[in-house]
């Protein structure tokens, strides 16, 4: 694959007449398909390559119809059967086809299968076709219960974790598919409940929220790690569980007081907002932006969708950690950002640096006292906002360099000069001002 021209066929400057050029290379269908300036030419002779996966993305966008899609080989045929316009004739061909791969894959690609298709595939002597069609697709209920006693353990294990079987038809699998019933969201909570004296489905009963209280507590006394982990993160398990179990910071019902207390051991990723901060109201979050404890207040400011208020608050806390954490709120201005800068140094730099609302010129401050720093340069290269200048102080970072021969803003001599780097070869091509006469020198070079 030549990564320039991959790049090329992705970037939305590209002119109409060497679109019209591109267009007829294979290997770059895929990133063409993508593209909003897409004529119907253009379309067609994307189509007339016969890959499936661009066939798929031009129904799914609305620019072919299935009836204009040329039909080379099954797997374009079976990106037809997908769209829900399709000729039910090709379904019906590809039942019948002698391969058995392509009969299995059917069910997963069709949006629609006919009664009369959905009767053959469920009689196919292949057990890999008739699992493909209860997994992916509601059987009738009388057809489901015969299927139940299928020879087959594949079949009736696929039958038990299907959402699309009916209850009654999973009471009957009950008990020799127990792994498959307790993942199984529609397994009634009456019978999942039974399959807790089964050892293979405690991992997956571990997960489910429509459990009786006293599963729960009859898991927890489980020692594998698996097991423990899911009912950690469970908002459904009771609290008097949850708390004797550890990892629950996770957990979205988890009690403000228990998470206040766990708070200062938490090791919680740089940017991580826990599902409870997530669901908290206005008067909980005001609550515990005001404790004492920092690492609640951290765990506060991470949360994107603050209120003003609470934003100029938490950037104003006197532990950095705090204010860091908030920098990259977008209702903060650019004076306040030059404060919390001022305050807390290079530490919130790469935070402050994602910010939409930073001005440029702190962008450029930030990259000349970077030290170094990866993280700095990679927020700054992402930043629509970096000028020229600023952007090529980030380039001694690898991945900053890919992100910035992207960038708009970079000098064009060095987007170029980036073209003869295979790292930064197709992201610059990407690159909208590119100049047209270099494109076209790249494309004719090809």
């Amino acid at each position: 694959m030549n990564v320039v021209l991959q790049g090329l066929a992705s970037n939305p400057a590209l002119p109409g007449f060497l679109l019209d050029r591109l267009v007829t290379r294979p290997e770059l269908a895929w990133e063409l398909a993508s593209r909003n300036d897409l004529s119907s030419g253009h379309v067609r002779a994307l189509l007339a390559h016969g890959d499936s996966a661009v066939v798929s993305e031009l129904l799914s966008r609305g620019l072919a119809r299935p009836e204009n899609v040329p039909i080379p080989d099954e797997s374009v045929a079976l990106a037809v059967v997908g769209h829900p316009d399709a000729d039910p004739a090709l379904t019906r061909v590809l039942a019948f086809h002698p391969d058995p791969a392509i009969r299995s894959r059917l069910p997963e690609w069709a949006h629609h299968l006919a009664p009369d298709v959905v009767d053959l595939l469920a009689a196919d002597p292949d057990p890999e076709v008739v699992a493909g069609l209860v997994t992916f697709h509601a059987v009738p209920p009388a057809l489901a219960l015969s299927l139940s006693r299928h020879p087959s353990p594949d079949v009736r294990r696929a039958l038990a974790a299907s959402p699309h079987t009916p209850p009654a038809v999973l009471a009957q699998l009950f008990p020799s598919a127990a792994r498959e019933l307790a993942s199984n969201p529609s397994t009634p909570a009456t019978l999942a409940a039974e399959l807790a004296r089964h050892h293979e489905a405690r991992y997956f009963l571990a997960s489910r929220t429509d459990l009786p209280p006293a599963v729960y507590e009859q898991l927890a006394s489980e020692i594998e790690p698996g097991i423990l982990s899911a009912l950690a993160v469970n908002p459904a398990v009771p609290v008097a569980v949850l708390r004797r179990l550890s990892g629950v910071l996770r957990n979205p019902a988890i009690p403000l007081d228990l998470l206040v207390e766990l708070a200062p051991s938490a090791r919680l990723g740089s940017a991580e907002v826990l599902p409870r901060i997530a669901s908290a109201s206005e008067a909980e979050l005001r609550t515990l932006a005001d404790s004492s404890v920092t690492q609640v207040r951290l765990m506060v400011a991470l949360r994107p969708d603050l209120s003003p208020d609470l934003v100029q608050r938490l950037a104003r806390d006197p532990d950095p950690s705090v204010a860091t954490a908030v920098a990259a709120h977008p209702s903060l201005t650019g004076a306040q950002l030059r404060d919390l800068v001022s305050r807390c140094g290079a530490r919130s730099y790469p935070r402050v640096a994602v910010n939409p609302s930073c001005p440029a010129d702190l962008l450029h401050h930030m990259a000349l006292h970077a030290a170094g720093s990866g993280s700095t340069y990679r927020a700054i290269a992402g930043n629509p906002a970096a000028a020229g200048e600023t952007l090529v102080l980030c380039l001694e970072d690898a991945r900053a360099r890919h992100l910035a021969a992207a960038h708009p803003n970079l000098p064009v001599a060095v987007v170029v000069r980036m073209l003869g780097n295979e790292f930064t070869a197709s992201a610059a091509a990407a690159n909208p001002s590119l100049p047209v006469p270099v494109m076209e020198e790249l494309v004719g070079g090809a």
